[in-house]
């Protein structure tokens, strides 16, 4: 698979951030960041005409200064990309990568990212429950009742284990989960693709402390209960959102904050800086 290949190469040019962050760091401390990229076409679609050019996204999000992204809406490896997007952001951030595939896409892969400056010890991921005449996890639109009861396309979460560093010799696992929820459909799609969040990542008793971010294309409101009822509700803007797991567990829901992108997107990046109690 080229990204595997490619996503070795672009974390090995940070191998030295690990031991640099351990000399300083001393309580796990993270400011996140997500944002719905739009597969780098622009809202006015330059982007797409321009050949997807990634800088303008990465120094934007280097600005902020995260030590975890997650992106949705993110092509990589397709003919029309020209390149692996996620090897090509990866090394300009200096970041490691995993991809969390929705479904392959001609020569390449619709899905979402997630980006950390610390080590990625272990990931996994999961396609929601969908149907469709072709199956489920190729790219296809679906109509009717199936659109009702199952969303547009094939949606995932994903997840990335880090090595967070709290002194020179020790350091503590965080869980760093990115999602992309349906759009269309019953509000139950959502709901569901929440509760099915909640059972792959375990989060009513996570194994490690957790942040989930993510476009849930949906504000607040019972349709996130099966989150809500497990997790705290770090912050939202429009329909990109902060969570945190267990409940209790961490602090920095006043630290949330959205970030004008301009015509970059049709979203703006949100961002949090998360405290472990």
């Amino acid at each position: 698979m080229k990204i595997l290949k490619y996503a070795v190469r672009a974390g090995a040019l940070c191998a030295a951030l690990f031991t640099t962050a351990m000399a300083s760091a001393q309580s796990v401390q993270l400011k996140v960041l997500v944002w719905n990229v739009l597969s780098f076409e622009k809202t006015d679609k330059s982007g797409a005409e321009a050949g997807f050019p990634v800088e303008e996204y990465v120094d934007l999000v280097k600005a902020q200064n995260p030590d975890v992204v997650c992106f949705n809406e993110f092509e990589t490896g397709t003919s029309r990309m020209g390149k692996e997007k996620m090897a090509e952001i990866a090394a300009l951030m200096e970041m490691y990568p995993f991809y969390i595939m929705s479904y392959p896409k001609d020569e390449g892969y619709y899905g979402n990212v997630i980006l950390s400056k610390y080590p990625i010890v272990a990931t996994g991921s999961k396609l929601f429950t969908y149907e469709h005449y072709k199956g489920d996890g190729n790219y296809q639109w679906n109509d009717g009742w199936q659109l009702d009861q199952y969303g547009t396309d094939q949606r995932s979460v994903g997840y990335a284990d880090v090595l967070v560093p709290t002194s020179e010799s020790a350091g503590k696992v965080v869980r760093i989960a990115c999602a992309h929820f349906d759009h269309m459909g019953y509000s139950e799609v959502r709901t569901r693709q929440a509760r099915e969040s909640v059972e792959f990542l375990g989060l009513d008793n996570p194994e490690y402390p957790t942040i989930m971010m993510g476009d849930l294309n949906v504000g607040s409101g019972s349709v996130l209960d099966p989150l809500s009822n497990v997790g705290d509700h770090i912050g939202y803007s429009w329909v990109d959102h902060i969570w945190a797991f267990p409940k209790g567990a961490w602090s920095g829901s006043e630290t949330f904050e959205s970030k004008d992108c301009g015509n970059l997107s049709d979203h703006d990046p949100v961002m949090a800086t998360v405290t472990l109690k």
